[in-house]
Formats: C-alpha cells, sequence, structure tokens
C-alpha cells in the first residue's frame, strides 16, 4: 500500500513534517471525492430514496412529507411517513380511505359532505326506516 492513499492506514502512515508526502494525501483524497462514478452512486441512491418516499407518502396520502422525510433521513424517512397517520378520510359506508379534499367516494358514490355532517342517530333512524315490519 502506498503511504499517500488516502485510506486510514494512509493517514496513521503519513509524516506530518513532510510537505510534500502531505499534498499527495491532499490530492488523492481530492480525486477520491471528486470522482463520478461516486457522485452517480449517490445520485442513484438518493433519486431511490426519494421516490420510495414519494410511493410511501402517496399511499398515505402524504406524498410531499413523503419526499422531505426521504430526502433528509432516506430509508429511516420512510418508515416515519409509513409510521404517521393517513391525510386520507374514511368513508363512513366502505371504511376505504379517500383524498382529503375528495367530495364523494371514489369506491361507492357516497357524498362525503353529507355522510359526514350526519349524527349516528339519523343513520340509526336510516335503518329503522329501511327495515320495516
Amino acid at each position: 500500500m502506498q503511504a499517500n492513499a488516502c485510506t486510514l492506514a494512509g493517514f496513521a502512515a503519513l509524516d506530518s513534517s513532510d510537505i510534500e508526502a502531505i499534498m499527495r494525501m491532499n490530492e488523492d483524497c481530492l480525486a477520491r471525492l471528486l470522482d463520478p462514478v461516486l457522485w452517480a452512486w449517490v445520485l442513484g441512491i438518493t433519486l431511490v430514496c426519494l421516490l420510495g418516499g414519494a410511493l410511501i407518502g402517496w399511499i398515505k396520502g402524504r406524498v410531499v412529507a413523503g419526499i422531505v422525510w426521504a430526502a433528509l433521513l432516506g430509508p429511516i424517512g420512510w418508515l416515519v411517513v409509513a409510521l404517521s397517520k393517513s391525510a386520507q378520510v374514511e368513508c363512513p359506508k366502505c371504511r376505504r380511505g379517500n383524498p382529503a379534499d375528495a367530495k364523494s367516494c371514489r369506491y361507492c358514490g357516497i357524498n362525503l359532505k353529507l355522510a359526514a355532517e350526519r349524527s349516528p342517530r339519523s343513520e340509526l333512524k336510516q335503518v329503522d326506516r329501511n327495515s320495516g315490519w
């Protein structure tokens, strides 16, 4: 192994009084840092994290939060979004999630605004009217 290689062993073997060795070490470390392959990997991993966060956020109805948490924490951000509360409104009839601004359920078609205004007592009265004798 070379004494001027940018590794921990290279740093341990570096003579701090040799300016030329320090300059070679500096050049080697800079070359490794600016390596295009390293940056391609960093970019690829970042894109995978962002796409994963966006997908999990889309499922939970929180796309922006998924992207932000994935950008900040990577796969740990996926867990944060996956374990967070969903931003979707639950349909009172079929119990499936709908976007928060939805006017009607995309699965059963019930009007979500009117269903939210109904009290449990009015729903029981409706059941009693439909059941008959």
